[in-house]
């Protein structure tokens, strides 16, 4: 029996075929779906309901089971010989393919195919599976007079309720057609694939997370052993090189392979336990820091659709900061603010306002001002001065005293075997400092944090005193683990200097 091949089987089979072949035959190797995956989903379903206002009061084709389409196409192409203006989920079957079309509306006579995306701008593999839809609608007998591609405009600025301007079109027509005839080669090829019951051989390569991470991954990967040559530090393509070579491990490495300072650090690491200790640079640039020293950590939300008035789509919002302050003789004290969810839902109150004038009362006039990765928390303090142009002064003062731990471990002036290729501060605190740990936490990346956090804000079931307490004491790691690291420094460069 023929595979139908949908437009989303279509996309994967255009990544790798084998993983086209295990969503037919081993869908056994597929994983639950994960958080964040269903997120997407649900991100996408959301700003389709919001695309379908543009085009109002349409019928809806949705198919009852998404295994069985006839019905649904059946009663698409009876509502397009009807002249129905608007088909939401038009769903069109031809010889080996199938495709739903997220809007069908029919504009001064032409028909128009209208396909909804949750990015700020057009990808490649969106003008795959747009030109695989118009393949199957022109098989179908249904060939659009025009496409467009629907996706979020990033310049929009809420101002109440959302409008029909949170999105633009794109006619991408003459692109697609363009593109028909590799529509039509890849299909065949694919085909051919699905007829066969043994699975393709595809070695693993760059194509395994792009333009998506692969499901299958841990199947194809299970050979890669821990501490690969895919984890060297910045390694771009140098573990595809040495993967070509047979060379999987990083301590397999040849002595004489090309390898950049930084590199060669984490190989010597795993070869010999060799780390480095730079007290001399790292002094230098700490010699600069003015005491009180604040630690600081924003924590942000950044919704597709905009919550606030005055905020656009994508933009990071923050909600929650943790601020520890070492005095000039080692004391240290501890502030935070955590936004309440229900003021990202009501006009009365703006959550951003409420964090900075907490700031405001928070924030000591003098003392450096200690982040980890300072471009993010620079780049927040910006927008808020933009956004509020009466607090511009309090911002601008707060970015001019920001410093950067980052720097010390991303430059490897200090680096233990333990931190492998990376200089986040997930992997640096774990490696130097062992009496505190994220792993003690519910809540242990600032990924989780955001997601938890606006899921609070969409459904209040979901803010409860529990989910506070566990973002509270995520963000307090964030600056803790600073104060920790900064402090660790200053005993061992005051330890090299009394040798």
């Amino acid at each position: 029996m023929m595979k139908i091949i949908s437009k989303s089987r279509f996309i994967s089979g255009v990544q790798c075929h084998k993983k086209i072949w295990f969503d037919y035959f081993r869908r056994d190797l597929k994983p639950p779906t994960d958080r964040n995956t269903q997120r997407i989903f649900d991100l996408g379903h959301e700003i389709g309901k919001l695309a379908c206002n543009v085009f109002p009061y349409g019928k809806d084709a949705t198919p009852e089971q998404f295994y069985d389409l006839l019905p649904a196409a059946q009663k698409t192409t009876q509502w397009i010989n009807e002249n129905v203006e608007t088909i939401y989920e038009a769903t069109f079957i031809a010889e080996n393919s199938s495709a739903m079309l997220d809007i069908l509306h029919r504009k001064d006579g032409q028909l128009w195919a209208i396909e909804v995306k949750n990015s700020t701008s057009p990808k490649d593999y969106h003008f795959q599976d747009a030109a695989l839809q118009y393949y199957v609608m022109t098989q179908s007998g249904h060939q659009p007079d025009r496409f467009y591609l629907m996706y979020i405009n990033n310049q929009y600025e809420r101002d109440g309720e959302l409008s029909n301007d949170l999105f633009k079109m794109e006619d991408i027509t003459n692109r697609i057609i363009e593109k028909q005839a590799w529509v039509s080669e890849n299909l065949e090829y694919l085909s051919g694939i699905l007829r066969s019951d043994i699975e393709p051989e595809v070695s693993i390569g760059a194509h395994c997370g792009n333009p998506f991470s692969c499901d299958y991954q841990h199947h194809c990967w299970s050979h890669v052993p821990e501490n690969s040559v895919f984890g060297l530090t910045n390694g771009r393509n140098k573990p595809w090189d040495l993967y070509a070579s047979n060379i999987l491990k990083l301590d397999e490495i040849p002595d004489n392979y090309p390898l950049t300072f930084n590199q060669q650090l984490q190989v010597n690491g795993l070869k010999n336990g060799a780390g480095n200790f730079n007290p001399v640079a790292i002094a230098e640039f700490l010699s600069t820091w003015k005491q009180p020293l604040h630690y600081f950590d924003f924590e942000t939300i950044n919704p597709a659709l905009p919550l606030l008035n005055g905020t656009r789509p994508y933009q990071q919002i923050p909600f929650q900061y943790s601020l520890h302050i070492q005095e000039n003789n080692g004391s240290i004290s501890h502030k935070e603010f955590l936004a309440k969810p229900s003021d990202f839902i009501t006009d009365s109150v703006d959550p951003r306002k409420q964090l900075i004038e907490q700031m405001k009362l928070d924030f000591l006039p003098e003392g450096s001002i200690v982040t980890y990765n300072m471009p993010f928390e620079k780049r927040i303090l910006n927008e808020l001065a933009t956004d509020f142009p009466e607090d511009a002064d309090f911002m601008a003062n707060l970015i001019n005293r920001l410093v950067d731990l980052l720097p010390i471990f991303r430059n490897r002036w200090y680096y233990t075997p333990q931190m492998g290729g990376s200089a986040s501060i997930k992997s640096v605190l774990p490696a130097i400092i062992t009496t505190i740990s994220y792993n003690d936490l519910e809540i242990k990346e600032g990924g989780t944090a955001s997601d938890s956090y606006l899921r609070s804000i969409l459904d209040s079931e979901s803010n409860t005193s529990e989910l506070q307490n566990n973002l509270l004491k995520y963000c307090e790691m964030d600056t803790i683990a600073m104060v920790e690291l900064y402090n660790h420094l200053c005993s061992k460069i005051s330890m090299q200097e009394d040798v």
